[in-house]
């Protein structure tokens, strides 16, 4: 899916479909303002027109008109547009738009008999335009990699326009020269900086994590049962004798069991 949008994307930038339809009008306004997916779509809606005939107009004063419309030479099928002059809404009785979001083939008819020239505002969804701001993903679905390489493409880019403009020239190439040494110099030493923060003791806090507001965790040192951990070690019962109960010796250097012996 990623690849079938970056595609879909360049060819909408980089690309100009060809208009085949008479009315070049609207949709060489559709050209310039869908992307090129939906502008096909639109296309095909503005080839289907060329089936439809008005069959009846009637007017409502001065803001409001119903378009009655058909298929030529058929006679099937019976559609209701109407057109609002005052602010050019368009309303079929068909929801192509209302559930697509592209004007269909009837409104596209009462377009061309209004004489309109560019598909009204208010028919147009902003989703389906090239102008359409992309979903942007939250800072915890990127990765630091992707960002890392996201800047590194979009410095690379910016330098290799300044060397091609630094290059024509003997000044300007020492001069550009000069500035990336001293520019690489600091950032190196910015960069060390910076690594030595982030491999700093285990234990001991970073203070790389304080610029981001997430410190390193806290280390938890325990070796086999975990109730016996450094803090329990100075109050460690001692052992007694299992036959006398004191303390300081066991049942095989016992007093009292060796005076029985």
């Amino acid at each position: 899916m990623r690849v079938a949008d970056a595609e879909a994307e360049t060819a909408t930038q980089h690309s100009t479909p060809v208009l085949i339809t008479q009315l070049q009008s609207l949709e060489r306004h559709g050209r310039e303002v869908y992307t090129q997916y939906i502008f096909k779509l639109f296309q095909d809606e503005i080839v289907r027109e060329s089936a439809l005939v008005v069959a009846n107009r009637v007017d409502e004063g001065e803001v409001r008109r119903l378009y009655y419309l058909e298929h030529y030479a058929r006679r099937e099928g019976n559609w209701t547009v109407e057109y609002n002059p005052v602010d050019n809404q368009i309303k079929c009785c068909c929801l192509m738009f209302e559930s697509f979001g592209l004007p269909c083939c009837h409104m596209i008819s009462v377009m061309k008999c209004e004489h309109l020239l560019a598909i009204p505002k208010s028919l147009i969804m902003q989703r389906w335009t090239r102008r359409a701001t992309p979903r942007q993903p939250t800072i915890g679905q990127i990765s630091p990699s992707m960002t890392s390489m996201a800047r590194y493409g979009i410095l690379s880019s910016g330098y290799n326009l300044m060397s091609f403009y630094a290059s024509h020239t003997h000044e300007s190439f020492e001069h550009a020269r000069q500035v990336s040494h001293e520019m690489t110099s600091w950032m190196r030493d910015r960069w060390e900086k910076v690594k030595k923060l982030r491999t700093s003791d285990v234990g001991e806090p970073s203070s790389v994590g304080s610029l981001f507001g997430v410190g390193d965790p806290v280390i938890v040192k325990t070796k086999g049962n975990p109730r016996n951990n450094a803090e329990s070690k100075g109050t460690r019962k001692a052992r007694k004798c299992q036959v006398c109960q004191s303390i300081g010796h066991d049942k095989r250097t016992c007093p009292k069991l060796k005076a029985k012996e």
